[in-house]
C-alpha cells in the first residue's frame, strides 16, 4: 500500500488569530491525502484538479504585520505530487516574511515547505469520505514525531483519533486544528502509513510537528527612566515560555502605555527575536528609545467668556508644567487623561447651566525639539439656562408636593434657579432612595428635559419606573484576607431575607468604610436568574495596612530634644480589636502607655478596654513619677453616638530634680500633686466621619467630664473637655479640616490653688500650635530659683546673693518667667490638604492655628501661627513635615519651627 502525506506550515509572523483559514486548509488537505487511495479504488479515472481558493479579504486585512514587522513577500511553491502521477494542480504558498532589519522581529523558522492552499470540490470530498468508510480502515497505532519540548502525552491528549478506532477524516481535521490552537507548533503534518503484516485495513497515523522555540532570555536595552523590574512586571512575559508573537505585541503595547503614563509620550519600543539555538531557543530583546519627557508648556482656552481660564484649567488632569515638575507629575501629557479632560470641560459647563456649550477637539502642537507641546482648546459657551417647570410622571407612590420636597433642582443656583446638573444627579439618587426604602431596589428615574431657548429655561420631568419589590438574598464578603467576616457583618444594618432598604444599605457601606480598615468598599448586587425578586449582595473590600507608627520630634527649653512614638494596630489579628503602645522619650522624661480595646465584647455592643501607664519627668524645678491604669466600657446610645465610662487609679510622686538641685517649692508645691488619684470619666462621642483613619468628609465631636476623688484618693478636681471636628471636600480633592478644642480644670474644694500643677494646660508642638516649641504656650509664673541661678549681680530676691550666674538682671528676669500652665485651654486648627503627587500618595497642606492656655482666656491674648508642609501617606502611616511661623512673635521665640510627625494631627 502506498504512502501519502501532505503538509501545512504557518510562518512565524502570522498572528494566531489569523491561523483559522490555514488550519482549515490544512485539515482539508489532510482529509484528501488520507482518502486518496480509496478514492482511486472507486474511480479509475483521474481525480479532478483542485481549484485555487479566492483570497479572503478579512484574512488579508488581518495579516498585516504589527509595529516594527516588515510586510511579507509572497512567492510560488512547487506543485504537490500524489503518488507517481503529476496533476496540473496549482498550490499557493502563504507569504513568507522578508528578513528582519533594525527593530523588526526576526523570524526563527526554517525555510518554508510546500503547502496546499486550495479547497477541494465538495463531490471529491464526499467521494473520499465514502471510500474511507467503505475501506473500513482501522487505526492500529498513533505516533507523534518531532516533539522535543512538549511531552508526547501532552500532544496525544489533544487528539481525538485514538488507537483501535476507525479512521475518521473529520476527527483528523479537528486534531490538526486543536494542535495549532495550542500555539506550540509552527507546522503539523499528518500521514497514514501501512502497518506491515497487519493487512490493508490496519494503518498507522503519524502526526509530525515542528515546535516553536522557547524563550530563554528577555532583555531590555536603552531604558534609563524605568527599571527592568518594572518593565518586566508590566510586560508579563517570562523566560522558558514558548514564543508567542501575539503576547509579544501585547507586551510591547503595555510597556508603551507605561511610558506614556510617565510622560514619555514619544518613547518607542521595538522587539527583536534572536536565535540562541536554531529552531530550539530564542532571545527576546526590547530596544527602548525613551526620548525626552514631553511636557505641556501651555494650555490655551479660546472662546470662554463666562468661565475663566483658572476655573476651567483647575478641573483638568493635564496641567501645565511648573517649578516642581521634576518631582511631580504636573505637565505630563497623557492621551487617555486628556480625552477625559475634554469630557470634564463639557461637564463643568453643563453643570453651570450652559447646556448648549460645545468643546472642540483640541489642537496639539509638538515643539521641534520634541520636548514640549502646546494645547489649544476652543469652546462655544452659548447662553446660561435656568430651571423651568419641574414635574413627575410614571409610577407615583407619593404625592407631588412630597416628591418636590425631596429634590433641590428647582432651588439651585444660589436662589437664582440656574440649572445645575450635579444637583439633578443628586435628586435622582434621592428619589431612588425614597422608592428604595419601600423595597423597590431597581427603581429607574429618568429625567426628561426640554430646552426652551426663547425663555432660556430647561423643563424637567422625572419619569419614575418603580419596578418590583426586592428582598435581600445572600450577603457575601470578599477581599478581606486578614479581616474576619464578622467584623464586617456586625457593621451592617441590612439582613438577609428582609425587604430591600436603600437608606440602610447606604448606612452599611458608610459603617464598613468608617472602620478605617479598607481603602475601598464596594457593595455589588446581583439577581439569581430563577429569583428576580431577590438581590444578592457581594461586599468587596480592599484592605489597607492598619498598623501605624506615629513619631514626633521637637525641641523645647526644658526637655531639649523630644522623641514621641506610638505604635497602633486598629485591627488586631483581623478581629477589629485595637492595641496601642506609646512612648515619649527625651533627656528629662519618659512615658510608656499600653492600651487595648475590644469594640464588641463577647459579640455584644459593649466596648471594653484598659490602659496601663508609667511616666517619669524631670523638669528644671521638680521630678515627677506616675504609674497607674484605667478600665473603660462603652455602649451605643443612638446612631453615630456612643457613651463611655472610664475609671482611673494612679499614684504621683514629686521630688527634687537632682540631689544637688532642690525643688522649687514656692512655684511647685509637691503637696498639691503627691498621692493617689481615683477618678471616673464619662464621655459622649458622636462620630460620623467617612473614615476614622484618614477622613475626608463628616464630623466628629466629643464631650467628657472627669471627676477625681471618686471613692477617696488624695487629689480632688474636675476636668471637662469638648472637641469638635469637621471634614469637608471643598473642591476637587481639596479637603478642609477643622479642629476646635476647649478644656478646663477646677478644684472640688473650691480653691484652685490646690489643683495639681502637673494637671494644668499648656500648648505648642505638632499637635496644637505648630508655630511654637513644645508646651511653650500657657500661663507663665516667675521662678525665683531660676532668676537667682542665672543673675550675675546681687538682688533682694536672692537672699544668698549672686550664685555665679552670667546674665544681667533683665536677662535673668526674662528667663525666669517659665511656662506654668493654666486652668483653661482653647485652641483651633484649620488646614487645607490637597494632592501634590497622587501616584506617590504625597499631599500638601497649609494651616492656621490659634489658641492659649491660661486661667482666664481673652481674645487679645490668643497666640496664632501659620504654616505649610507636605505629607506622604507611606505604609507606616502619614509622614508629616510641617513648618510653622508664629504671628506677633515675642522675645525669646523662634521665627519658625519645624515639626515632624507620623499620623494625621486630628
Amino acid at each position: 500500500m502506498g504512502r501519502f502525506k501532505k503538509s501545512f506550515r504557518t510562518p512565524l509572523l502570522v498572528p494566531p488569530t489569523l491561523n483559522a483559514m490555514p488550519v482549515c486548509v490544512a485539515t482539508f488537505v489532510a482529509a484528501i491525502v488520507l482518502a486518496a487511495p480509496f478514492a482511486r479504488a472507486q474511480s479509475p479515472t483521474p481525480a479532478p484538479q483542485t481549484r485555487t481558493a479566492k483570497p479572503d479579504p478579512q484574512a488579508e486585512a488581518g495579516n498585516r504585520p504589527g509595529p516594527g514587522v516588515p510586510s511579507p513577500v509572497s512567492s510560488p511553491a512547487p506543485n504537490t505530487q500524489s503518488g507517481g502521477a503529476r496533476e496540473p494542480r496549482r498550490n499557493v504558498r502563504r507569504p513568507r516574511p522578508a528578513p528582519a532589519t533594525g527593530s523588526a522581529v526576526k523570524s526563527a523558522t526554517k525555510p518554508a515547505v510546500p503547502r496546499a492552499n486550495g479547497l477541494p470540490r465538495a463531490d471529491l470530498l464526499d467521494e473520499a469520505g465514502q471510500a474511507a468508510k467503505a475501506a473500513g480502515a482501522t487505526i492500529q497505532r498513533v505516533r507523534i514525531e518531532g516533539n522535543k519540548k512538549i511531552e508526547t502525552d501532552a500532544v496525544m491528549a489533544r487528539l481525538q483519533s485514538k488507537q483501535g478506532a476507525r479512521l475518521d477524516l473529520n476527527l483528523v481535521r479537528q486534531d490538526v486544528e486543536a494542535l495549532f490552537k495550542t500555539g506550540y507548533f509552527y507546522d503539523v503534518r499528518v500521514s497514514r502509513d501501512a502497518v506491515p503484516g497487519a493487512g490493508d485495513r490496519a494503518i498507522e497515523l503519524v502526526y509530525r510537528v515542528v515546535e516553536k522555540p522557547a524563550v530563554v532570555e528577555i532583555l531590555y536595552n536603552g531604558n534609563d527612566e524605568i527599571g527592568d523590574d518594572e518593565l518586566r512586571e508590566t510586560a508579563g512575559l517570562k523566560s522558558f515560555e514558548i514564543l508567542n508573537m501575539a503576547r509579544l505585541r501585547d507586551a510591547t503595547e503595555k510597556m508603551q502605555k507605561l511610558y506614556e503614563d510617565k510622560g514619555f509620550f514619544l518613547a518607542k519600543i521595538a522587539p527583536k527575536v534572536e536565535d540562541v539555538a536554531v529552531d530550539e531557543t530564542v532571545r527576546v530583546v526590547f530596544d527602548v528609545q525613551e526620548n525626552e519627557k514631553v511636557k505641556v508648556k501651555r494650555i490655551t482656552i479660546l472662546g470662554n467668556r463666562q468661565l475663566g481660564d483658572n476655573k476651567l484649567k483647575s478641573v483638568l488632569a493635564t496641567q501645565e508644567g511648573g517649578f516642581f515638575s521634576f518631582i511631580s507629575d504636573s505637565g505630563a501629557y497623557k492621551q487617555d487623561a486628556f480625552d477625559r479632560d475634554i469630557q470634564l470641560l463639557n461637564y463643568i459647563y453643563f453643570n453651570e447651566g450652559y447646556v448648549q456649550a460645545r468643546v472642540d477637539r483640541p489642537q496639539v502642537y509638538v515643539t521641534p525639539d520634541k520636548k514640549g507641546i502646546y494645547v489649544t482648546i476652543r469652546v462655544e459657551e452659548g447662553d446660561r439656562f435656568k430651571v423651568g417647570q419641574v414635574d413627575f410622571a410614571g409610577d407615583l407612590l407619593f404625592d407631588r408636593d412630597e416628591l418636590l420636597g425631596s429634590i433641590d433642582i428647582d432651588a439651585t443656583g444660589g436662589g437664582q434657579g440656574w440649572y445645575v446638573h450635579e444637583t439633578l444627579l443628586k435628586d435622582m439618587r434621592n428619589l431612588q432612595a425614597k422608592y428604595g426604602d419601600l423595597g423597590y431596589a431597581y427603581t429607574n428615574v429618568i429625567p426628561r428635559t426640554r430646552v426652551r431657548e426663547k425663555d432660556k429655561e430647561v423643563d424637567i420631568t422625572f419619569e419614575i419606573d418603580k419596578g418590583n419589590k426586592v428582598y435581600f438574598g445572600r450577603i457575601n464578603t470578599s477581599g478581606n484576607v486578614k479581616t474576619r467576616d464578622k467584623v464586617i457583618r456586625r457593621e451592617l444594618t441590612i439582613k438577609e431575607g428582609e425587604l430591600y432598604n436603600e437608606t440602610r444599605k447606604r448606612e452599611s457601606v458608610a459603617n464598613v468604610q468608617r472602620l478605617g480598615y479598607f481603602d475601598e468598599v464596594n457593595f455589588n448586587s446581583s439577581t439569581p436568574p430563577d429569583s428576580p425578586d431577590v438581590m444578592n449582595v457581594d461586599i468587596v473590600v480592599k484592605e489597607r495596612n492598619t498598623g501605624t507608627i506615629q513619631v514626633g520630634a521637637g525641641y523645647s527649653t526644658y526637655s531639649q530634644f523630644i522623641f514621641q512614638g506610638q505604635i497602633n494596630q486598629i485591627n488586631l489579628f483581623g478581629r477589629g480589636q485595637r492595641l496601642g503602645l506609646s512612648i515619649d522619650l527625651s533627656r528629662d522624661q519618659s512615658l510608656f502607655n499600653l492600651n487595648f480595646t475590644e469594640p464588641y465584647f463577647l459579640d455584644t455592643e459593649w466596648t471594653v478596654g484598659f490602659d496601663a501607664y508609667q511616666s517619669r519627668r524631670t523638669a528644671p524645678e521638680y521630678r515627677e513619677e506616675k504609674k497607674g491604669g484605667a478600665l473603660r466600657v462603652g455602649h451605643p446610645l443612638a446612631p453615630f453616638l456612643r457613651g463611655y465610662f472610664r475609671y482611673k487609679l494612679d499614684e504621683t510622686r514629686i521630688s527634687d530634680p537632682s540631689p544637688d538641685d532642690p525643688l522649687d517649692r514656692d512655684l511647685f508645691p509637691p503637696e498639691t500633686a503627691n498621692g493617689w488619684t481615683s477618678s471616673g470619666t464619662f464621655t459622649l462621642e458622636y462620630d460620623k466621619r467617612n473614615d476614622r483613619f484618614a477622613p475626608t468628609d463628616g464630623v466628629f465631636s466629643s464631650a467628657s467630664m472627669e471627676y477625681a476623688g471618686l471613692g477617696g484618693g488624695d487629689n480632688r478636681y474636675t476636668v471637662g473637655r469638648v472637641t469638635g471636628r469637621i471634614y469637608k471636600k471643598v473642591w476637587w480633592e481639596f479637603v478642609f479640616r477643622n479642629n476646635l478644642s476647649y478644656a478646663f480644670i477646677r478644684s472640688n474644694e473650691g480653691d484652685d490653688s490646690s489643683i495639681p500643677f502637673n494637671e494644668l494646660f499648656s500648648l505648642g508642638g505638632a499637635n496644637s500650635l505648630r508655630g511654637y516649641d513644645w508646651y511653650s504656650i500657657g500661663k507663665k509664673r516667675f521662678s525665683r530659683k531660676v532668676f537667682c541661678r542665672e543673675v550675675n549681680a546681687a538682688d533682694a530676691r536672692c537672699p544668698g546673693g549672686p550664685t555665679g550666674g552670667t546674665l544681667s538682671t533683665a536677662e535673668a528676669e526674662g528667663l525666669a518667667w517659665v511656662t506654668y500652665g493654666g486652668t483653661q485651654q482653647l485652641f483651633y486648627q484649620a488646614e487645607i490638604e490637597f494632592p501634590l503627587i497622587s501616584e506617590a500618595g504625597i499631599k500638601g497642606v497649609v494651616f492656621f492655628d490659634v489658641g492659649d492656655a491660661n486661667d482666664t482666656l481673652r481674645l487679645s491674648d490668643l497666640r496664632s501661627d501659620v504654616g505649610f508642609g507636605f505629607r506622604w501617606f507611606s505604609p507606616i502611616g502619614p509622614l508629616r513635615f510641617e513648618w510653622g511661623f508664629p504671628i506677633d512673635r515675642q522675645p525669646g521665640e523662634a521665627a519658625s519651627n519645624f515639626q515632624f510627625a507620623i499620623g494625621a494631627p486630628f
